[in-house]
């Protein structure tokens, strides 16, 4: 039977906050380069982009917060059940 190995799951919850914090810090770039990108439809495009990049990216950001409150939760939880069975085999060896 295959050990069962348990990333470090406090980490993956600061990475995930990291991430969060980039993604948020990010700047609209709507306007900033605007009509610098040669032909009308490229420009187009890219500001059709820039539009959606704003709304994409608050979705994705709230789905990295439920993902990293998930592994918060999970990390808790298993730090709490591995303390009760220390407790538990330490009451059992006296």
């Amino acid at each position: 039977m295959a050990d069962i190995v348990v990333k470090d799951l406090a980490d993956l919850a600061r990475d995930l906050s990291e991430l969060i914090s980039q993604f948020e810090g990010a700047l609209d770039f709507q306007d900033e380069f605007k009509g610098q990108w040669g032909q009308l439809n490229a420009n187009l495009s890219m500001g059709d982009f820039a539009d959606n990049w704003t709304g994409s990216r608050d979705k994705m950001v709230e789905a990295m917060k439920k993902f990293r409150d998930s592994v918060e939760g999970a990390d808790q939880a298993w730090a709490e059940a591995e303390a009760k069975m220390v407790a538990s085999l330490e009451e059992g060896d006296k």
